[in-house]
């Protein structure tokens, strides 16, 4: 697989310097968003282990995918070692999507996939990169550069060096950096439209989609958080495969873009007040959302960097309180596990938001 920085199969992961520069092709909001997702997922760890049916995650990279003029939508799974659930994705993606499974093959040091069919695996292992060149019906490859207006360099440098390369250590390649790689140049070059899936987890026999984002709700009365079209059509799809998604928020306590997450690592009062807040999307909740006005979002809310978003806006109060950033991690993920549970929750109000802002 071709990489700008040359061939996958020769690239050395263990380089830091060269992940750092392989990071530094994305928004510095995507590294900044590894960051968030890294202290999420800490939590998600800490799910209370005393009920049955604890949420399990299967370890897997999700990418949704398709071309303008073809009919068929592709998932492509990359599983990086599930004990548990796997074969019951795919067997639900499979209902909507044609879904292939994809491995990385470390005696290549490449990507490879099979086409899936009932949760099994029904073809021989090719190239990632074959595959998806033969699925787009595309001849080259598509331009997947960022602008540099969304790339800044600082902070790019703050989120990695400041925490990323130091917390994952020898694991950084694999866990951090071939995510990337997979997305950004073996499936985004194919495809005009790519969505990348956060986290799956199965609970009992549930499958939940958990989305994780780090932002500040748009002002106004009543505050609201904004999601793009395509990701309210992605719920809507995959909760007709039969998955529950969970869609969460840490919400930046200094509502601007110039400040980085970076903020959260360090700063104790930042962490305090940094509400982690969450609400399920069905896809009637979806169909609605679409359904009312829209909005369009800057250029840096983009892959590239260059186009525009269409979103529409979700109430605040909409909206369950986890707690925030600054609690004992195990009493927030006690409140997830009991969100998810469908046990009673705290609901969020603009008052609450109101208060914890710091930049006022």
């Amino acid at each position: 697989m071709q990489t700008p920085l040359g061939e996958l199969a020769g690239l050395d992961l263990s380089d830091h310097d060269l992940c750092q520069r392989i990071l530094a092709l994305d928004k510095h909001r995507l590294a900044e968003g590894l960051v968030v997702e890294s202290l999420f997922d800490q939590y998600l760890d800490a799910f209370p282990r005393k009920d049955e049916d604890v949420p399990v995650l299967i370890d897997a990279d999700t990418a949704i995918a398709r071309n303008p003029g073809r009919d068929v939508s592709y998932a492509f799974v990359w599983d990086r070692g599930s004990a548990k659930g796997l074969g019951r994705y795919l067997r639900a993606l499979g209902s909507r999507y044609s879904a292939w499974l994809v491995r990385f093959d470390e005696i290549m040091h490449d990507f490879v996939a099979a086409r899936t069919e009932e949760g099994r695996r029904a073809s021989d292992w090719s190239p990632l990169h074959d595959i998806a060149r033969s699925l787009s019906g595309l001849q080259t490859a598509r331009d997947v550069g960022v602008d540099r207006s969304v790339r800044d360099t600082r902070r790019i440098n703050q989120s990695f060096w400041g925490y990323l390369s130091a917390h994952y250590g020898n694991d950084l390649g694999r866990r951090v950096v071939l995510p990337r790689l997979f997305m950004n140049f073996g499936i985004q070059p194919w495809f005009r439209y790519v969505w990348n899936i956060d986290r799956i987890y199965l609970q009992g026999d549930q499958l939940w989609h958990l989305e994780i984002k780090h932002k500040y709700p748009m002002q106004g009365n009543p505050l609201t958080f904004g999601l793009n079209d395509g990701e309210l059509r992605l719920i809507g799809d995959l909760a007709r495969c039969g998955l529950r998604s969970l869609h969460t928020i840490i919400v930046k306590p200094r509502w601007n873009k110039e400040t980085s997450s970076m903020l959260l690592t360090n700063d104790m009062s930042a962490r305090a007040a940094a509400a982690v807040i969450g609400r399920e999307i069905s896809a009637e909740d979806a169909r609605q959302a679409l359904s009312q006005r829209a909005g369009l979002s800057g250029a840096d809310t983009s892959f590239s960097g260059r186009s525009s978003l269409v979103y529409r806006s979700l109430p605040a109060s909409g909206f369950s309180s986890f707690g925030t950033l600054g609690m004992p991690y195990i009493e927030v993920a006690g409140r997830i596990d009991d969100f998810m549970r469908g046990r009673q929750t705290e609901r969020v109000t603009d008052g609450w938001l109101r208060a914890l802002r710091q930049d006022v």
